[in-house]
């Protein structure tokens, strides 16, 4: 009897061990916002702001009926000690539906009761970044100049989607600004978390194509900083594509072309590494599937997958073509 307490106690003990390991590895590179955060207010402000727009009933365009009138518009709403204004709304409403993300879904998350997370990687990019409790959308801080080139390009954005649904660009979902009195307007983008979620992420690449100053020493910051690899710390390795080669190449090609339209002119991909799933090392997902798919299966097994997604780095408007970097983010 007391050797099966104490086989119990020990299978206790482990399973403890266990759970405070992953939630360690859970909050690897994020910090809880809470009361005594320097942006407990601010993010206050923003869950606040973004329920009464979310409130806010919106016509969803029909299919190909999005207007000029749509992509211009504005939304202001009062709130005690500060306004907010949503841009666009109709139109990241119809963004948000071919994603198959329900307004529901997108409240719950944005508008949870738990505290926002500040996002902590080695990017260089100036700009604040913050992740729902869940994780699974990211916020960034944006400069009017950098909005202001989003909004007057995102038509062409939609259409670029719509004619390629399984495009590694990243999917924006909602453009807004905070007017505090006496302080600095602040704006900021929505962004879904490509990688979410990013629990089996264990190594990540930033890869512009090039070996000038591309290496990132993988001991150097902090045990709280999501580190970001580059170029130089990738060689040697290789990715695996088989039947969908060709079509990663292609969907890399148009969508660097579509960024070059656009004068963006410095743009990298951001690639995760993790176990694979059974239902992946079997083959029944396509990588272009994967591009978009937002759940996992429970079946874990060995084995490792890239996932790619393009990230532009200049104007850091055009924020997290991929993820995870800042994220979401511009470096």
């Amino acid at each position: 009897m007391a050797q099966k307490k104490a086989a119990g106690a020990s299978r206790a003990a482990r399973r403890r061990r266990w759970w405070n390991l992953r939630q360690r590895w859970r909050m690897l590179g994020v910090f809880e916002i809470n009361p005594e955060h320097e942006f407990y207010q601010l993010t206050s402000m923003i869950k606040e702001g973004m329920h009464a727009s979310l409130q806010t009933p919106v016509e969803l365009p029909g299919q190909n009926a999005l207007t000029t009138e749509h992509f211009e518009a504005e939304e202001t709403q009062a709130h005690e000690g500060f306004v907010m204004q949503t841009f666009a709304a109709p139109v990241f409403a119809k963004l948000r539906g071919s994603l198959n993300l329900t307004e529901e879904e997108y409240m719950k998350s944005l508008c949870s009761e738990g505290c926002y997370l500040q996002f902590v990687s080695n990017s260089k990019s100036k700009a604040d970044f913050f992740v729902t409790n869940d994780k699974r959308f990211f916020l960034k801080t944006q400069s009017r100049r950098e909005v202001r080139f989003l909004l007057s390009n995102l038509q062409a954005y939609m259409d670029h989607l719509e004619k390629y649904p399984h495009s590694l660009l990243v999917r924006f979902l909602g453009i807004h600004r905070i007017v505090i009195p006496t302080q600095m307007k602040k704006y900021f983008i929505v962004m879904q978390s490509v990688f979410y979620p990013d629990e089996r992420i264990n190594i990540r690449y930033d890869i512009k194509g090039c070996e000038v100053g591309r290496w990132t020493n993988p001991d150097k910051g902090g045990k709280q900083t999501i580190k970001v690899l580059k170029d130089n710390n990738f060689e040697g390795q290789c990715i695996e594509l088989g039947q969908e080669k060709s079509w990663f190449a292609n969907q890399v090609k148009v969508d660097a072309a579509f960024l070059r339209e656009l004068n963006v002119l410095d743009y990298s991909l951001l690639l995760a590494r993790q176990p694979l799933h059974q239902d992946e090392l079997e083959g029944k997902h396509s990588l272009a599937n994967l591009v978009i798919r937002t759940t996992n299966s429970k079946a874990v097994s060995s084995g490792v997958t890239m996932a790619c997604f393009l990230r532009n780095t200049v104007p850091s408007w055009w924020a997290q073509w991929s993820l995870h970097r800042n994220v979401c983010g511009l470096g």
